[in-house]
């Protein structure tokens, strides 16, 4: 393997007028600490070791460079935190990784990743080696050039994969984004991936503010009432409401409930089970005891991470098969609503929450191609209670609140074909609304003769799965899916259509702010959600962009239904 370490201000510019041709190059860096050791940078010739301990001045350099070329890289967000800082920004990036999760590859790491397309075995024992080390190794420089080395070979193959991803009717918009340009992509899912990469990253190093004294506050309030409810059950009667064994017991041979059975052979006791039983007191009870355990849990969660007043959740671009992220170290994404308002933008700042409105049912009509289902929303009406006056056989006017909140779950459950009795447990489970099994089996046969073209979907769906035993397709925009259960197979395009939506949103938003020369930062992104924090002096253009950007980003996904989006601006993070 040929390469330069470059130690030398000589070297350093003839290594950087190499790469000046290039429309793009092939980056890693090692890290001591929180420095970057190492910057390895190459073209298709010839591969550079840039060692900053050196040469602290190649940082101004390697700026300028970067700033006008694309990079490519195998995970770059790694790379990126450590750059941004440093105010090194890529024109344009492209991540091996993510480009590995696109292909539904089984694991991501480099040293698999190579050999499943090269067919290489990598040496990695020298990743955790000693990096800030005066001398550095022939061995470990050697190291990190073969980084470099393997990316580029992986660049090639990679790109040509994600190129003949199947066929999609839209997103010729993006086809025109440096993204695209640069690096020659083709599909409109990895165009957005790949540019969505250097969002990640930023969203990282953002965090998000929050309360600490209110977190405090309720930690010790939930701990005192958590501990008075679990004492009071246990006196009243003689169980601990922690154990799941116990608690089966006692609600089967105390109570005389009929509670099925885990795959086990246990009773199951989870909360959904329960739920059905929620009307009994001792239910009721410990349901609530359940409810303050995991709001503590939450509040201790998030008060380990707290930094100056903020949380830097881990976030994963390609969290999920269908595309959604995912979070951790705090989780940020499962935040109860009573519980989201203990993040609080920091002085001089609120934050603009924006989301879609009924984006799931907006897709799935233009996914089924719906006629009904599209012309309600066409002509701007309430899904909700078009659906409830069409199966209650009434006025929309005269829809109640309940009859409308009956609707929604049918309208959120039935898309995806949940029987009659799935249909009368997610009413009462998540809306709250009694529904007995003859009037859910009524209504589940009268929604689909209103909205028939999902009930021809569903059985596409289950013909296909009897006998390919897999379904296989794509997102409006593109991203590929398998599925092997009719569960899967009907989520996996909506739900996945659905986070397309929402990182394309992000980086128009993201043109639209450099474009008016706003200031603002995107701190947390929840399924359909966007969270903005911005100064409270720009708080109402930013909410303007944030918004034009989510319905421009609508316009290219979605081209048979309207898209809308619906934003607050507050100083918490709540939206009323």
């Amino acid at each position: 393997m040929k390469y330069e370490y470059v130690t030398e201000r000589g070297s350093l510019v003839r290594a950087l007028s190499n790469l000046e041709n290039s429309p793009y190059v092939f980056l890693d860096t090692e890290t001591a600490g929180n420095r970057i050791r190492l910057f390895q940078l190459g073209n298709e010739e010839s591969i550079f070791v840039i060692d900053l301990f050196d040469l602290p001045e190649a940082v101004e350099l390697i700026r300028e460079l970067i700033s006008r070329k694309g990079i490519v890289g195998h995970n770059l967000k790694f790379d990126l935190k450590f750059m941004y800082p440093l105010e090194i920004i890529p024109y344009a990036t492209f991540d091996t990784m993510i480009g590995s999760f696109l292909l539904g590859y089984e694991r991501h790491s480099l040293s698999y990743v190579a050999e499943r397309l090269l067919g290489y075995t990598l040496d990695k024992s020298l990743q955790l080696s000693d990096w800030s080390r005066t001398n550095l190794t022939k061995q470990q420089i050697e190291y990190a050039a073969t980084d470099v080395l393997i990316v580029r070979e992986l660049f090639a193959k990679m790109k040509e994969r994600l190129n003949s991803i199947g066929g999609t009717d839209r997103g010729e918009e993006l086809l025109n984004t440096r993204t695209a340009r640069v690096f020659g992509l083709t599909n409109p899912v990895t165009i957005v991936e790949m540019a969505f990469v250097q969002e990640v990253a930023k969203l990282e190093l953002s965090g998000i503010p929050v309360d600490e004294e209110e977190i405090e506050r309720l930690s010790r309030e939930f701990e005192k009432k958590l501990q008075r409810l679990i004492m009071d059950f246990y006196i009243k009667y003689r169980i601990d409401p922690m154990s799941p064994k116990q608690i089966g017991n006692f609600l089967t041979r105390r109570l005389g409930l009929s509670l099925p059975e885990t795959q086990k052979g246990n009773l199951s006791t989870d909360d959904k089970t329960l739920a059905e039983f929620s009307h009994k007191r001792e239910v009721g009870e410990i349901l609530e005891i359940r409810r303050i355990k995991k709001a503590l849990d939450k509040l201790k969660e998030l008060s380990g991470y707290i930094s100056k007043g903020r949380v830097y959740p881990d976030f994963k671009q390609i969290g999920a098969v269908t595309g959604r992220m995912s979070s951790s170290n705090p989780n940020v994404q499962n935040i109860p609503r009573d519980m989201r308002s203990l993040f609080k933008a920091e002085e001089g700042n609120l934050f603009v929450i924006a989301d879609f409105s009924q984006i799931e049912l907006r897709i799935a009509a233009e996914y089924v191609g719906d006629e009904s289902m599209l012309r309600a929303f066409r002509e701007g009406k309430d899904l909700h209670r078009y659906t409830a006056s069409l199966v209650l056989e009434k006025p929309e006017e005269e829809i109640s609140k309940e009859e409308r909140q009956l609707a929604k779950a049918m309208n959120f459950g039935l898309i995806y074909g949940i029987s009659a009795r799935g249909l009368s447990e997610y009413a009462r489970s998540s809306y709250g609304v009694n529904l007995e099994l003859d009037a859910a089996d009524v209504f589940r046969q009268k929604f689909f003769k209103f909205f028939h073209a999902f009930k021809e979907w569903h059985d596409r769906v289950k013909r296909e799965l009897k006998e390919n035993k897999e379904v296989t397709g794509t997102t409006l925009l593109g991203r590929s899916y398998r599925a092997t259960t009719f569960t899967d197979a009907v989520n996996y395009p909506i739900q996945g259509t659905g986070a397309d939506l929402l990182k394309l949103a992000v980086l128009m938003f993201d043109v639209e702010m450099r474009k008016k020369g706003l200031e603002g930062r995107v701190v947390n992104l929840v399924h359909d959600e966007i969270v903005v924090e911005c100064p409270e002096d720009s708080a109402q253009e930013v909410k303007k962009a944030l918004e034009h950007a989510m319905v421009q980003a609508g316009h290219i996904v979605l081209k048979n239904v309207p898209v809308e989006a619906e934003s607050v601006v507050n100083e918490r993070w709540v939206k009323g």
